[in-house]
């Protein structure tokens, strides 16, 4: 008899058990089901000690959020809620999602939904801070008459955000560029002493605009950059102007820099007309002086035998 009673209760609570999971979804909350987009800088912040997601003050922000509709039954995932909560206070909520109009997602199909949101200026956000956020899903069962809320979903989504100054943005893509030109090239891959005196000139002041960039003088820093970055330019054009000293190998990687750069340019514009994050005037004169003669930085080829 205690056995019977015992399969009895067994089957009883795996019939709830099916139950409540038919009336369940996958919202797809997990990581990597949403990203960030329009950010003013992606990366490694050294003065956050971080890898972070950049808005500048006052910017558009938007998170985008991969949902798939999960249903164990073939039933339609009617979305009455989708929202972003940023720990400095404050809900956003997708436009896309209303208790009186629903997002509609159909069994076993994939939906990318946006938040978009203004960053608070500099009296709302610190630039000191990172910030975390949790997204909230939340779902009903009809999307005409009376509604009720049939499920929901909450999922914190990472601690990864932080706002920037002005003066940030300008410091931080402008480091970006000097980093890489520093990469590709160094004092003696120039003949002309002048320009080795200004590439060093130039790794100096770029030894500068990372110390106040850490200690968050960011104003300095962006000055510091973008001096450091005419320095550069300087190193070049008196290469050029002495008559050449790149090898064949040198004028190829410079190349490829160069197409580097003006593709991201083109990149940051097509942000920039979309979000109004940044512009690309320092990727422009980075890339100046490569796209002005390279052939004047070859070395003369030796006359054949």
């Amino acid at each position: 008899m205690k056995n019977v009673k015992l399969l009895i209760a067994t089957m009883l609570a795996l019939t709830i058990l099916l139950g409540t999971a038919g009336n369940t979804a996958r919202a797809a909350l997990d990581p990597g089901d949403w990203k960030w987009m329009g950010y003013a800088f992606h990366g490694y912040d050294s003065f956050h000690g971080a890898t972070v997601y950049a808005y500048e003050y006052n910017s558009t922000a938007i998170l985008s959020v991969t949902i798939y509709n999960d249903y164990v039954t073939d039933k339609n995932l009617n979305i009455s809620a989708l929202k972003v909560w940023m720990d400095w206070g404050t809900n956003y909520t997708s436009t896309m999602t209303t208790m009186s109009n629903p997002y509609v997602i159909p069994w076993h199909e994939t939906r990318v939904v946006p938040i978009e949101f203004e960053v608070p200026s500099a009296s709302g956000v610190s630039n000191n801070a990172i910030y975390g956020y949790t997204i909230y899903l939340e779902y009903v069962n009809a999307t005409t008459g009376s509604k009720k809320i049939i499920g929901w979903e909450k999922q914190f989504a990472g601690l990864d955000f932080v706002a920037y100054s002005n003066d940030q943005v300008e410091a931080q893509k402008t480091m970006i560029i000097v980093d890489e030109l520093f990469d590709t090239t160094n004092p003696n891959d120039f003949n002309s002493t002048k320009a080795k005196i200004w590439w060093i000139k130039a790794e100096n002041e770029t030894f500068a605009a990372e110390l106040n960039y850490n200690r968050g003088d960011f104003e300095n820093a962006k000055t510091q950059y973008r001096n450091a970055l005419s320095m550069i330019n300087e190193a070049f054009t008196a290469e050029e102007t002495k008559g050449g000293g790149f090898d064949e190998a040198q004028v190829d990687v410079l190349k490829a820099q160069a197409e580097s750069l003006r593709a991201s340019a083109s990149y940051l514009t097509g942000l920039s007309n979309m979000w109004v994050l940044i512009g690309v005037a320092a990727v422009l004169f980075a890339i100046g002086y490569i796209l002005r003669g390279l052939g004047a930085f070859r070395k003369p080829t030796a006359p054949a035998a």
